[in-house]
């Protein structure tokens, strides 16, 4: 059997786990492995803003981030 080192997502929603902890830091905690990821949400967020043709999705992004995020 292989034992897991860590985990790879490409994104973190930056969403909250069940208690005072995000949902990252709770699978950290749980599992003891660190969670790596390759973008942030806050960095989807930027992007989303500083680009005239996608500035149109920021509203809805930031809404599922007042709704889900820590």
């Amino acid at each position: 059997y292989a034992t897991a080192a860590g985990v790879l997502i490409a994104l973190n929603r930056q969403e909250r786990g069940n208690g005072e902890l995000s949902a990252i830091q709770e699978v950290e905690r749980d599992f003891g492995i660190p969670v790596v990821s390759i973008v942030s949400l806050n960095q989807v967020l930027e992007f989303l803003a500083d680009d005239e043709q996608l500035k149109q999705h920021l509203p809805a992004v930031e809404a599922y981030r007042a709704q889900y995020g820590i």
